[in-house]
């Protein structure tokens, strides 16, 4: 019985961690390398973020972090550009990257010319992020226009100022 209780109270502590994680206010972060273009006349923005880090004593340098990303992308060109969420990355300091662990990131989206379209992006990592250390936003082949990639720079972010 005792074993029960313990497994149920361990349970409760993880789903309570996870809410209030994802309940965190989004800021605009520290510092960062601005808005990124193309000649097509695409754009993108951080706008803002959240970042969590849970550090475990019984696993030093194993640290769990949550980074969520609000982004806007702005489509100046006169096509409709498609994005495609689950191409971006966030790459560490030591070169790790991550994939968005965005529900339904598969799915393309449109976004029409001359328009704007914010989105999110939920990475998460166990090791080599953390809070306060630099990241990087890759775009990769995360945007098109006439079915080609559009060339955009990786946006560069500090989530926390660091202690």
């Amino acid at each position: 019985m005792h074993a029960q209780t313990t497994t149920t109270v361990l349970g409760i502590g993880v789903l309570t961690l996870g809410l209030a994680a994802g309940c965190m206010p989004m800021r605009p972060p520290v510092q960062s390398s601005g808005q990124v273009g193309s000649n097509d006349g695409v754009s993108l923005a951080v706008l803002r973020q959240a970042c969590s880090q849970t550090t475990e004593p019984e696993q030093p340098g194993f640290d769990l972090v949550e980074e969520r990303i609000e982004l806007r992308v702005h489509n100046g060109s006169p096509a409709p550009a498609t994005l495609h969420r689950g191409a971006f990355r966030l790459m560490a300091p030591d070169g790790s990257a991550l994939k968005p662990l965005t529900w339904l990131a598969a799915e393309p989206l449109t976004i029409a010319a001359g328009t704007d379209s914010t989105f999110g992006l939920r990475f998460m990592a166990r090791g080599g992020f953390a809070c306060t250390e630099e990241m990087r936003l890759a775009v990769y082949d995360a945007l098109e226009l006439r079915a080609r990639p559009v060339d955009l720079q990786a946006i560069a972010f500090l989530p926390e100022r660091p202690l």
